[in-house]
């Protein structure tokens, strides 16, 4: 079976999207990421020992649904919400037991518990809009709740 010489020099048929849209797609229009009113997760620094593997089947359940309600609130509303339902409370950084990671600076004085299931709260760092989701306390021993 004889190959082809020219196959390296046979142009893609696969295209390369247009940055400004296409024929079917519109591309949406800048979005200024400071004015974002609702909250958006991020796991990247997410505690090795507190993290969604740790969690039972029924708390990754429970936790994917708060985040899906959270999501479709605002800052003003969480504030506002019951501390024990969707609302959060401060959690002072001295009063944790594990190592928070570097990027939380030392200037920051508290975690943000936002309570998942039950009372078993998600701590996180609250930047901009953006809550970055440090510790998943699926056991109650990331600091002392009483």
């Amino acid at each position: 079976m004889a190959k082809n010489p020219n196959r390296h020099k046979q142009k893609s048929l696969i295209l390369s999207p247009k940055v400004d849209g296409g024929k079917n797609i519109i591309a949406p229009a800048m979005v200024e990421l400071e004015d974002r009113n609702h909250p958006i997760f991020c796991f990247k620094h997410l505690h090795k020992d507190y993290s969604i593997s740790k969690c039972s089947d029924d708390q990754k359940a429970a936790l994917l649904d708060k985040i899906e309600k959270w999501c479709n609130m605002t800052w003003e509303e969480i504030w506002g919400a019951p501390r024990h339902g969707l609302g959060c409370e401060k959690i002072d950084r001295d009063s944790i037991n594990q190592v928070i990671p570097a990027f939380v600076t030392k200037d920051v004085d508290y975690l943000l518990a936002l309570r998942f299931q039950g009372k078993k709260p998600i701590l996180v760092h609250r930047h901009k809009f953006i809550m970055h989701v440090i510790f998943i306390d699926h056991d109650f021993s990331v600091y002392d709740h009483e």
